[in-house]
């Protein structure tokens, strides 16, 4: 071997010494075996998957556990109110395809770094996601770190994982979301019913006179007073608030109504379409929140009008909306965005126009 050989060798050699001295400086554990590439993060799970009844997500301030019954998925915590189909099957699909592309460090102190360390670690980061059968088997489970979301560079979506009790840590090429927010997997759309379609409105709030809103035709946009004095004086806005309350209506929590029999009861709000759906709204306090009840119901409007706008619904279609409706609201109490809330407990005094003894 030539001079130069010997040389370079030499210097391998002690570059790969000073590497090897810089990991264990570190306390990690030198690695003999070779870095996993392209594996499935959880091998064969995809048909253990079907067996699936109850998925858990902590973090070390809180955490979300959704169980399937009868066929649904739905929050334990919230009585079972249902998630969204779409979330549960984007998991799975994630926990399926994720696959391990690069080992990373198994030094323990450096697992925060990842987003990795123990899920009891106060202000941590991490989440342990666990999936079980109905037996309580678990079908995978793993603590979820940071993840490295598709930039501009095209690169695929990835995420840190290490599972429970072990230290090898690795980056997983994959889509996998895990929410500890209850709400982020439910649909918090309640209601969706456009001004167009009102045909009266009436708040109640408990101890107050009513407020009453009719638009006396489709055609008409204006809504108008029903039973104020003379000189009563409304703000327009306000007035207009009532006909727009069902519209794009949400909620920020949720609940079985069954518990809500004794709470304070605030006010009722009930609004009717031009086409037959009568939805009423029993407002309740309990625990410091207000609580929405809803009651829907379809009554025959009568004949349409000859040349019926797109917004009018059929006999038949209203219907089966308030038959919809009524199914899947009225198991459950919601509480509503604080600004829809205060709409649907109306008094006149609460319209009445700026500067109005009213």
């Amino acid at each position: 071997m030539t001079r130069r050989g010997v040389l370079l060798l030499g210097g391998a050699a002690v570059v790969a010494a000073a590497g090897a001295a810089v990991v264990l400086q570190r306390g990690e554990t030198v690695r003999t075996e070779a870095v996993v590439l392209g594996e499935p993060a959880f091998p064969g799970v995809a048909p253990r998957l079907a067996e699936a009844a109850l998925v858990e997500i902590r973090r070390h301030d809180g955490g979300v556990t959704i169980a399937r019954r009868d066929g649904v998925w739905g929050l334990v915590a919230k009585d079972g109110f249902p998630v969204r189909p779409e979330r549960m099957r984007e998991l799975f699909t994630g926990l399926a395809e994720l696959r391990l592309i690069e080992e990373r460090t198994g030094n323990p102190e450096l697992f925060a770094r990842l987003g990795l360390e123990d899920v009891t670690v106060p202000g941590g980061t991490s989440q342990l996601l666990t999936v079980k059968d109905a037996e309580g088997r678990v079908i995978a489970e793993a603590i979820l770190g940071r993840r490295r979301i598709r930039t501009a560079g095209n690169l695929p979506e990835a995420i840190y994982l290490r599972r429970p009790g072990e230290t090898r840590t690795f980056l997983a090429e994959g889509t996998l979301r895990a929410d500890t927010d209850p709400m982020l997997w439910v649909e918090r759309e309640i209601l969706d019913i456009r001004r167009q379609r009102i045909a009266t409105v009436m708040t109640e709030r408990a101890g107050a006179a009513p407020v009453r809103v009719v638009r006396r035709s489709i055609d008409l946009e204006a809504a108008e007073l029903e039973g104020m004095a003379e000189d009563f004086r409304a703000d327009p806005a306000k007035v207009d608030d009532l006909p727009r309350a069902l519209e794009w209506l949400t909620f920020n929590d949720v609940r079985g109504r069954a518990g809500l029999e004794g709470a304070e009861r605030l006010g009722v709000a009930r609004a009717t379409t031009f086409d037959g759906l009568i939805v009423e709204i029993r407002l309740v306090a309990e625990g410091g929140r207000r609580w929405a009840l809803f009651d829907v119901t379809w009554q025959d409007p009568g004949p349409p009008p000859e040349a019926p706008p797109p917004e009018l619904k059929a006999a038949a279609e209203g219907r089966e909306e308030a038959a919809t409706l009524a199914r899947r609201l009225s198991p459950w109490a919601f509480a509503l965005v604080d600004w829809k809330a205060d709409i649907l407990l109306y008094r006149p005094e609460d319209i009445a126009a700026a500067g109005d003894p009213s």
